[in-house]
């Protein structure tokens, strides 16, 4: 089997220039700049249009980061584990406990009562952070 040269596949060069010339690249910018102009940005999806409030507590170092927050009531707290290290996240009163949280576990909890929630690590006691629940706006 013989194959034609590659050459025979060549556009003509006047073609050639009209669909790969300058002006193309500005038709390609045009186009790129269009699609990206119209997608929604991740503040403006529908999907997260009238979410409630959240708030996230990383564990590394055995230590709760932020230590404290202050969040409005209805606000749901994510505890993330980020460390090899297993955590808990429990409230001494009682209003929250986590089973024990693996690297890369969460734990999540409403908050819908105003009021200061202590918590601790009930692996590793020293380990101890804050929320304080203010009155929502609505």
């Amino acid at each position: 089997m013989t194959v034609p040269h590659s050459t025979h596949f060549a556009v003509a060069p006047r073609i050639s220039r009209r669909l790969f010339g300058c002006n193309s690249q500005r038709v390609l910018q045009a186009v790129l700049l269009t699609a990206l102009a119209s997608t929604p940005c991740l503040a403006e999806d529908a999907n997260n249009a009238g979410a409630e409030p959240v708030a996230t507590v990383s564990m590394d170092h055995n230590t709760f980061t932020p230590g404290e927050i202050t969040v409005a009531s209805g606000t749901t707290v994510t505890w993330v584990n980020n460390e090899a290290m297993p955590h808990t996240v429990v409230d001494p009163n009682k209003a929250f406990r986590s089973k024990t949280l693996v690297k890369d576990a969460k734990f999540s909890f409403t908050f819908t009562t105003p009021g200061d929630y202590d918590y601790l690590c009930s692996i590793h006691p020293n380990m101890k952070g804050k929320v304080i629940v203010k009155p929502g706006a609505g």
